[in-house]
């Protein structure tokens, strides 16, 4: 199995699919409103690739449940899509679930879906979480939950581009899941990943089969 790149230089520590199910499980465990909120937060961050910025804008018109029970989320606009051209994103079934908890207690029916708590009132504010609240919402929560290392913003998206390398898919595969629009950030964040399918890893060591995650 090809190793994980845990650290990432500028970007701080990568959060793969497994230390985002973890952050999530201990965010919802404190049965709180923040924490459904949180919970929800981490998993779509981490499903769909998500800059801060994006998991700030989400709006619950944005978010449509398949027969299945996974999601499809809309991102109307980003930072490689400044014309609003849009794209649909894939969201699992226990993100969908999460989502879902965290409306029905927060009784949040449209409008922004990820939105501030206020105090031991546990009040659910109109606005849209900011970014940088993001982030520190990520940074806590990996803390809590003993997850080390430098969380930044670009923490769940790089790991989940790792995930993705790890498990098989092309550079093509991860420019789609996370909207680059050059090879040039998903091959370095996923380098060690992609190496350890090479032609020395294959060829000469039988490695790089493809795996589940």
């Amino acid at each position: 199995m090809t190793q994980t790149l845990a650290k990432l230089d500028t970007n701080g520590t990568a959060l793969t699919r497994q230390d985002a199910q973890r952050i999530a499980d201990y965010a919802a465990a404190d049965g709180t409103l923040v924490g459904l909120r949180d919970a929800a937060l981490v998993r779509v961050a981490s499903d769909a690739l998500l800059r801060v910025s994006e998991v700030a804008a989400v709006r619950v018109e944005d978010v449509e449940t398949a027969e299945d029970g996974s999601g499809r989320l809309t991102v109307r606009r980003s930072k490689t899509d400044q014309d609003g051209k849009g794209a649909t994103l894939y969201l699992g079934a226990p993100t969908m679930l999460a989502v879902r908890k965290w409306r029905a207690a927060g009784n949040v029916a449209e409008g922004p879906l990820f939105r501030r708590v206020w105090g031991r009132s546990n009040t659910v504010g109109a606005d849209a979480l900011t970014g940088r609240t993001v982030r520190r919402v990520l940074r806590r929560r990996a803390e809590a939950a003993g997850v080390e290392g430098r969380i930044s913003g670009h923490s769940a998206r790089v790991g989940s581009a790792q995930d993705l390398a790890a498990a098989g898919e092309e550079l093509t595969e991860l420019m789609n899941a996370g909207r680059w629009q050059s090879p040039a950030m998903p091959a370095h964040y996923a380098q060690g990943q992609l190496a350890g399918r090479g032609a020395v890893a294959r060829l000469r060591y039988g490695a790089g089969e493809r795996a589940a995650i």
